[in-house]
């Protein structure tokens, strides 16, 4: 038996897609089936272009760089997903007008199909961080822009298989801290925002018709270290979101699993000592059993009142120990 190796014996086995004398930057990728299409934002000192190309399941590159842009001068930050028949691309335009979110369609051929799509129209330039998933019939697409108070919100827009942007833009979190680079998961009915928001991580459920399913939540504990680049999976019965946090001289890699999925919401919850190891996601008011000795606490082990609680995790304890955890939405 054989492996293949590199001129330094080194067994592992990097795949040129596109390696020249250009800037090749911000890839992306999604799974057709049959091959995969790698997105990327290319250029030479300071224009930059959005291409695509097909990679076999046997590593075979198929193309050499399809553009799909708008001829912006600068094309940046490009995302991808699949929805069974074709692709959409993203990617943002910087520096020079026009400026915004725009996407295109792709065929399984790599090709361009039909005209760029105007996602989101601003009025200077920005870098938005979009990103993209295909759920529910229709792609969500994500991205950050600054706000009048000279903040940063996180926006999205529902985007249909023919090219159709779905109702209005959705404001997904907008109050006045700084929040910037969303990034989205999509799990059975409902999509899954992170993002970063003042140095900590938190997220958005959203339904597939648009609506925010309760409210912005905490993911990462309020410590003052400094986090960023989040990402976000969803799971059989929990999502995992990740992002990198400085630690000393350094950033270290974090992650979060308390955030459920596939759990039916509670608009209200009574407490019972039989309720050992459950979970629960509720949107109202947390009772707990007068007759008991019941204590709640959050994330960080600091108890809290149950009438105090704002959306985020929390334990339940009845006499001493820990019977529940309960996700608050709203």
């Amino acid at each position: 038996m054989g492996v293949r190796v590199t001129p330094d014996l080194d067994t592992i086995h990097s795949l040129p897609i596109k390696a020249d004398s250009g800037v090749e930057r911000e890839p992306d990728i999604a799974f057709d089936g049959e091959n995969y299409v790698v997105v990327w934002s290319e250029g030479f000192i300071a224009e930059y272009k959005v291409y695509a190309s097909r990679v076999t399941t046997e590593g075979v590159v198929l193309d050499s760089g399809v553009p799909f842009g708008i001829d912006a001068f600068c094309e940046f930050g490009p995302g991808i997903d699949f929805d069974g028949n074709r692709y959409l691309a993203i990617w943002y335009t910087y520096n020079y007008s026009p400026y915004g979110v725009y996407g295109r369609f792709l065929t399984t051929e790599g090709k361009p199909e039909g005209d760029a799509i105007l996602i989101r129209s601003f009025g200077s330039s920005y870098m938005f961080n979009p990103d993209i998933i295909f759920g529910g019939d229709k792609y969500l697409v994500v991205w950050n822009e600054p706000s009048i108070q000279g903040n940063e919100d996180i926006y999205g827009q529902l985007v249909s298989t023919s090219g159709g942007l779905i109702g209005g833009v959705i404001p997904i979190a907008t109050d006045s801290a700084y929040q910037f680079n969303p990034r989205i998961a999509f799990r059975d009915s409902s999509y899954l925002v992170v993002w970063n928001q003042n140095s900590k991580i938190y997220g958005q459920w959203i339904s597939t018709d648009g609506t925010l399913i309760g409210e912005n939540f905490g993911i990462s504990d309020s410590t003052s270290e400094n986090r960023s680049s989040p990402d976000v999976a969803i799971g059989m019965t929990n999502c995992l979101a990740v992002w990198m946090e400085y630690h000393g001289s350094s950033f270290d890699i974090y992650g979060n699993l308390d955030i459920l999925t596939g759990i039916k919401e509670e608009c209200s919850r009574t407490i019972e000592t039989y309720d050992y190891y459950s979970t629960t996601i509720i949107s109202g008011q947390l009772s707990l059993p007068q007759n008991e000795k019941c204590a709640v606490y959050d994330i960080m082990g600091r108890r809290i009142q149950p009438h105090d609680l704002a959306p985020g995790i929390y334990f339940i304890e009845v006499h001493g120990q820990v019977v529940q955890k309960i996700v608050k939405i709203r």
